[in-house]
């Protein structure tokens, strides 16, 4: 079937929409026969949602074109017969931003789209439209820093230069070399900056501290990089001065490998664990590289993976801040103890806080992390071993289920690594005795 003959199709310029000012406020009118109230926060580019919700309200409009009405100029040669029933929630989405074109022009809708280029509302283009010619003068001088504008609405009847919105950002925490680096930047980059939120300044203090490009896909991620990482943001914007290129890209690395490792997460309740308990150890840890003043910092390279920053990070816990056996223990109730799974597997439960230390000393992760939730009983924590030629090791962590009942949680070798079908099946045989 040929959907271009199956499908009646209208072109934009012929549908019959447009937006009227009355009274009592603007209207979405659809071929002189319904009429949609509108707010001045409806957005600009209409999503699917707000497409059916607009569609929905002209169904149920009540309006009645008078007797006198006359068919304007803009719709002379529109298919007024089109109902609104016959059209899809493309066909509105289309005759939305036809009517927007034919209200305000496109130079202004356009213009509009770059101030603005996340969300911009009708009450975003009617100031456009009135501050047009200010805009225009302004970004003729530099147009990258097009979204920039979209920060303060208040100052576009006074703008004779950049100046006076330069000065706001500094103000605001930009840095004068970032200013600088802003102004070589791409269209792209500076539209996906959320200029009023000072955790994302920082971000852009930090990628101009290195000098070079920032890939659009980094900016995205790097730049929603909040949870988990507040300490950082916070770090990075009071020392934003003293940042290296070196000390500048380690971060970077180490907060886009954590990132990583949280899309590759399919499980929600394990990504609020990374978010919870592994994050801020790595920030903890970035900051403390970051601060040192031993010559040999921390150098993250382009092979380590996110199990390698784990590793790194638990070293610099244990060994460098001297988390040792002579700081005061903490005990919990144990669940079964120790013991012996078939002929040649052992088993341990981990009671205390150091029998969590050693652990993460001996498989280079972040298990002491999880202290908390063992000393309210959440979470119950072995240490397994496979005894024969070549050892075998790994960490089981079983989690509660109901009451009485436990479930697996996670079984993780030396530093976060898969562990083999053996310990596993090792592991399963436990759980049937917790249970």
């Amino acid at each position: 079937m040929n959907t271009s003959t199956s499908i009646p199709r209208v072109r934009s310029g012929r549908l019959p929409a447009r937006l009227v000012s009355t009274r009592t406020g603007l209207y979405f009118e659809w071929g002189l026969s319904a009429r949609a109230k509108l707010q001045e926060s409806a957005a600009v580019i209409l999503s699917d949602e707000a497409a059916w919700h607009l569609k929905a309200a002209l169904l149920r409009s009540s309006w009645q074109p008078p007797p006198s009405i006359h068919i304007p100029e803009t719709l002379e040669h529109t298919a007024l017969d089109y109902s609104v029933e016959s059209a899809s929630l493309r066909d509105i989405q289309r005759a939305w931003t036809t009517a927007l074109r034919r209200r305000f022009g496109v130079p202004v809708l356009k213009l509009c789209l770059r101030i603005v280029p996340r969300q911009a509302t009708l009450l975003d283009l009617s100031q456009v439209a009135a501050c047009r010619s200010v805009l225009n003068d302004r970004l003729e001088e530099n147009p990258a820093l097009a979204p920039l504008l979209g920060n303060d609405r208040g100052m576009w009847s006074n703008l004779p230069n950049w100046r006076i919105l330069k000065n706001r950002m500094l103000a605001q925490g930009l840095s004068q070399q970032s200013w600088r680096w802003l102004a070589r930047q791409k269209k792209a980059y500076v539209a996906r900056i959320n200029w009023s939120q000072l955790s994302h300044l920082c971000w852009v203090n930090f990628h101009a501290a290195l000098a070079r490009d920032i890939p659009i896909a980094w900016v995205d991620k790097q730049t929603a990089a909040l949870q988990g990482f507040g300490a950082l943001s916070t770090w990075l914007r009071r020392n934003h001065e003293h940042l290296t290129t070196d000390v500048a890209l380690s971060i970077l690395r180490g907060v886009r490998l954590a990132l990583q490792r949280h899309e590759n997460t399919a499980k929600a309740a394990h990504q609020l664990e990374l978010v919870q308990e592994e994050f801020p150890l790595i920030a903890d840890w970035l900051l403390g590289s970051a601060a040192s003043s031993t010559q040999h910092r921390v150098v993250i390279s382009r092979n380590w993976t996110y199990d390698t920053l784990m590793a790194r990070q638990t070293h610099w816990h244990l060994i460098e801040l001297d988390l040792d056996m002579s700081r005061p223990n903490v005990f919990w109730p144990e669940v079964i103890g120790m013991g012996s799974v078939g002929n040649n597997i052992d088993f341990i439960e981990l009671t205390s806080l150091n029998a969590l230390l050693n652990e993460a000393k001996k498989m280079h992760h972040c298990v002491p992390s999880y202290i908390d939730r063992c000393m309210t009983g959440d979470v119950c924590i072995f240490h397994l071993q496979i005894k024969g030629r070549v050892p075998q090791r790994g960490t089981l962590e079983f989690r509660r289920a109901g009451a009485n009942g436990w479930q697996i949680s996670q079984l993780k070798g030396p530093c976060n690594t898969p562990v083999s079908s053996q310990l596993w099946t090792a592991a399963h045989l436990l759980l049937s005795r917790l249970n």
